[in-house]
């Protein structure tokens, strides 16, 4: 109640004395409605330091445009639009955040974003394929060719004898010897 009381009897051109830079009447204004556009506030956003937060960036606005300050209305309305504009807009974002959030934590989207690879990991993979590519050289020719085409190339048996003109039995062949020799080089 106290709070109505002194609301209803703030000066009709608080306002204007608030545009003019009057320090004394923002702190009037302030002091009269901080409680209940917390409240307010708290009733949209579920969060009594965010109700808080809230109010405090509305009257922060204020006296930061104070010179540009345009109130069409009485001031209570607009006090009490700003809060209601600004938790709506909070609730969206933090509805945006968790959508994000959710879909972040998915198993389908960690899977199509991985986590990079850290430094030991990264220096091993290029070992390791520093230590393939010299295997491969070291391998016959047709040999090194079928088992780049289906393991770099990924392409199917048929596909590698078409590839190279020999029988599907002939790339078996060659794959078998390819990772034989392979094992014992890297093994």
């Amino acid at each position: 109640m106290e709070t109505k009381r002194v609301a209803a009897a703030l000066p009709s051109d608080t306002a204007a004395r608030i545009r003019a830079g009057d320090v004394k009447a923002f702190e009037l204004v302030f002091r009269a409605y901080y409680q209940p556009l917390c409240a307010l506030a708290a009733r949209f956003v579920r969060d009594s330091a965010a109700a808080e937060d809230l109010v405090q960036d509305v009257f922060g606005a204020i006296w930061t445009a104070r010179a540009t300050l345009e109130i069409k209305t009485s001031l209570r309305a607009y006090l009490y639009a700003s809060i209601r504009n600004r938790a709506l807009n909070l609730r969206k974002h933090q509805a945006v955040a968790d959508d994000w959030d959710r879909d972040e934590s998915a198993d389908d989207v960690r899977e199509l974003h991985p986590r990079p690879l850290q430094p030991d990991a990264l220096l091993d993979r290029k070992l390791l394929e520093s230590r393939l590519d010299a295997a491969f050289n070291d391998l016959p020719e047709r040999a090194a060719t079928a088992l780049r085409l289906r393991w770099r190339h990924d392409l199917s048996y048929a596909e590698i004898a078409e590839a190279m003109g020999i029988s599907v039995k002939g790339v078996e062949k060659l794959l078998s010897r390819g990772l034989r020799a392979l094992r014992e080089r890297l093994g």
